[in-house]
């Protein structure tokens, strides 16, 4: 009897303590890409310092404000970055995410991504975690360990190799993708990074197959209250949008290979 009234007094603490939570995390996002099938020309110093700079260009730094229920993820702004070409000449790249803004609400369910031109709205896909007993220290919280495993669609494919750099990279076809999160129940927030979430406790670390989130900040019930502003503008649904970036794939294609005529 003891020990259950233990129990309940600290599930009804942790309740209280998420309920007046709030907080802001930072996350260094890193990306590598590298050539599936290197030939002698990806050996040449200027192509390796070309593909340093993209993965460079890569390295992100992304903010998490959050209450009990909704949370607004976002990219910080930086410079490009500059290589050198074959030519002598110095050369810069750019690269940020296809969002501008995520909004998640746990409470509802669904999260908005700001594309700029189009608002997604899709469902939160918070299941399929299988958690684990092994733990570590990230900082002073404790983290668990978590895993699951996802089919992505298959790519639209015109049976051709395109030309540019990102084709050579391991970036192709799909295969499962397995995701190893680290989450703290100390901070008991089922979000993390992007759209994932759905853990007993805030994700701090979080691994898939060519790119690393990890925590190096966390404000927790700042002085200035936490505002969580949900995008405006034209919704639509991440099925339909789906389907019109694959037809639109498609249209680019069709008319890349009949200017590729044309000009020959």
């Amino acid at each position: 009897m003891k020990i259950l009234f233990t129990l309940l007094a600290l599930a009804l603490s942790v309740a209280t303590f998420a309920q007046d939570l709030s907080g802001r995390v930072t996350y260094q996002k890193k990306e590598v890409l590298k050539i599936k099938n290197p030939k002698p020309e990806h050996e040449t110093p200027e192509f390796k310092e070309r593909l340093e700079a993209i993965n460079k260009s890569m390295e992100k730094t992304h903010f998490l404000e959050f209450t009990q229920y909704e949370s607004v993820y976002t990219e910080e702004e930086k410079l490009p970055t500059t290589y050198k070409q074959a030519n002598g000449n110095i050369a810069s790249t750019s690269m940020r995410e296809v969002w501008s803004k995520i909004y998640k609400n746990l409470k509802e369910n669904y999260s908005l991504m700001d594309m700029d031109e189009y608002i997604i709205k899709d469902t939160l896909h918070t299941s399929g975690w299988e958690l684990s007993t092994e733990s570590k220290k990230i900082g002073n919280y404790t983290v668990y360990k978590a895993t699951k495993i996802l089919t992505p669609k298959k790519l639209v494919d015109d049976g051709e190799e395109t030309s540019n750099l990102l084709s050579m990279m391991d970036k192709k076809e799909p295969e499962d993708i397995v995701y190893t999160a680290w989450y703290t129940p100390e901070i008991p927030i089922p979000n993390g990074p992007e759209k994932f979430g759905g853990l007993p406790g805030l994700i701090l670390e979080l691994h898939t197959r060519n790119t690393v989130y990890l925590c190096s900040e966390i404000v927790l019930n700042p002085k200035k209250p936490i505002e969580i502003k949900i995008p405006k503008g034209k919704i639509i649904s991440q099925e339909d949008y789906d389907k019109m970036r694959e037809e639109n794939i498609k249209k680019y294609r069709r008319e890349s290979k009949i200017f590729r005529r044309e000009t020959r």
